[in-house]
């Protein structure tokens, strides 16, 4: 299969901006019918992305089968799926005055983990209480939910774990009967990501895959994910997914004791050889295996992240390197995504969280209405940033 993945720059970078700012444009005066609403309403949200995204205009998109994106947890444009989207995030931003703001808006994504097995024993690993030899949920059940998200208007899935690949077969069927109705990511170590997999999950229509890589150096990361193979079975599952067509995003877990001006140099440099279209970087939180310890980032790293974030995104001397995506900077300045705002995370056992680092349940999918779960999830907040979901 050819690769067809590419980063789109320059000149052509500009033009896709403008067609995706028409694209915003002609749905707002579809979804409000008036000219000076949609207009207002357009702008509004455009300054949220722009902020959320870490600069002021979108220089990098990705092209991947026809669409283009500029962050792994979003839906391509142009597509069904991304109108949807568009018209969720007019319903959450609109102005008090506005008529639809009885409408809820629907998710912007969901991480879902589907199994409680993974192979390896990572020392930040957050979903540690869970993780078990055996599966608490069936296909049935799996696929249960899965309907429960597409009739609440769900359309993008990262399908999480433990460690999915570990559950095959299942993530194959849950990814066909997603598609083309929402679009699906996979966040995984690697482990077992062959080329034959790959294909597999291309076909049954996989967007991307989020690997995990938490060092540009081969024996920190292998150290870090207790196991020695461990960095190499990133590149192989890299490069298998490349070749399958799915874009790559590495998923960065930034330690106190990694970020720094020359780790993250690195390690940029490193996603850029071996074909990463994404750097999505995430802070390490004290739940799971760091329960009880000191590994919250100071404001110095902090700062360090999100400079590096706009600079890698932002200044020509980067214009070929992946685009980056570091959560902390929109949280920083924004409140919280998560906790039913934007994305919540449901566990392995159908527990709904606030998100994968924000762990003690609300309630169990299978029991509560999502709705109920959504509305109970941001009363609560999240346990770190503040939230806005009015």
């Amino acid at each position: 299969m050819q690769n067809n993945i590419k980063l789109i720059t320059g000149w052509k970078a500009r033009l896709i901006r403008t067609k995706v700012l028409w694209f915003i444009i002609s749905e707002a005066f579809y979804f409000f019918g008036n000219p000076l609403i949609a207009f207002s309403e357009m702008k509004r949200l455009r300054t949220l992305r722009n902020s959320a995204h870490g600069s002021t205009i979108v220089s990098k998109y990705i092209k991947s089968d026809g669409r283009y994106f500029w962050n792994s947890d979003y839906c391509g444009f142009p597509s069904d799926n991304l109108k949807s989207l568009i018209h969720s995030e007019f319903i959450r931003n609109m102005n008090p005055s506005g008529n639809k703001k009885s409408e809820i808006p629907i998710l912007q994504t969901l991480i879902w983990g589907i199994t409680n097995r993974c192979p390896l024993s990572c020392q930040h690993c957050y979903e540690w209480d869970n993780i078990s030899q055996n599966d608490c949920l069936d296909i049935d059940k799996l696929e249960e939910i899965l309907n429960i998200l597409k009739f609440n208007g769900v359309r993008h899935i990262q399908f999480s774990g433990g460690e999915p690949l570990a559950r095959f077969n299942d993530l194959i069927r849950l990814i066909e009967k997603s598609s083309p109705t929402i679009e699906c990511w996979l966040l995984t170590s690697g482990f077992g990501l062959t080329q034959e997999k790959a294909y597999a999950l291309k076909k049954s229509g996989l967007t991307g895959v989020n690997i995990s890589l938490d060092h540009w150096n081969e024996a920190q990361h292998n150290q870090f994910r207790n196991n020695e193979k461990s960095f190499s079975l990133v590149t192989e599952a890299a490069q298998n997914c490349k070749n399958s067509g799915i874009m790559v995003s590495l998923s960065l877990c930034a330690t106190r004791q990694f970020v720094n001006k020359e780790n993250l140099e690195k390690y940029a440099i490193h996603a850029k050889e071996i074909g990463a279209s994404f750097i999505r970087i995430l802070e390490p939180r004290a739940v799971g295996k760091f329960q009880g310890k000191h590994v919250g980032l100071d404001s110095k790293q902090v700062k360090m992240l999100s400079d590096f974030t706009k600079r890698v995104n932002a200044e020509p001397l980067y214009k070929d390197f992946p685009i980056v995506v570091f959560f902390g900077y929109h949280q920083r300045k924004l409140g919280c995504f998560g906790a039913g705002n934007r994305y919540l995370y449901i566990d392995p056992n159908g527990d709904a969280h606030a998100c994968p680092f924000c762990r003690g349940k609300i309630d169990n999918i299978l029991e509560m209405p999502f709705p109920d779960i959504i509305k109970k999830m941001q009363k609560i907040g999240c346990h770190q940033f503040e939230t806005h979901n009015e």
